[in-house]
């Protein structure tokens, strides 16, 4: 398994909102309108790579003095591959390459144990956001 982070250009964004869609509007019933925001224009786009096959997509933007990891999402038949650990791997290394130290995220209430099983921290309260609980989390790297 060799799972890649490909930095996307504005003309390959149709394949991210693609997935978004797939994964947040069809599977978790978050509105369309939601998906997508000024955000999209000037932070670092990704596409999640298996060798060739696209698995997933997710942003990475600055803020506070660190990096913020949003709009994560792995298609459904690759979950529970190890994709996404994988994936989280690959940006706390171009997060070093970017001298950036640490990462924070919203993360949705159900997936948190995901993203602990990655080395992130819950922080804060649990918040709603697009009608579904979110929990912030964090980790230094």
């Amino acid at each position: 398994m060799a799972i890649s982070l490909l930095k996307t250009s504005l003309s390959e964004i149709k394949e991210i909102k693609k997935i978004r869609k797939i994964v947040f509007s069809d599977e978790m019933n978050i509105p369309e309108s939601c998906l997508f925001d000024e955000y999209d224009k000037t932070c670092d786009q990704f596409l999640i790579k298996n060798d060739e096959t696209t698995v997933g997509t997710l942003r990475l933007r600055k803020e506070n003095n660190a990096i913020k990891l949003e709009r994560m999402a792995i298609l459904f038949k690759f979950r529970r591959m190890s994709f996404g650990i994988k994936a989280i791997e690959e940006v706390k290394k171009y997060c070093i390459t970017e001298s950036e130290s640490k990462i924070f995220l919203d993360s949705i209430y159900d997936v948190k144990d995901f993203y602990k099983k990655c080395g992130f921290t819950e922080i804060g309260c649990v918040f709603e956001r697009v009608g579904l609980p979110h929990i912030r989390m964090e980790i230094s790297i």
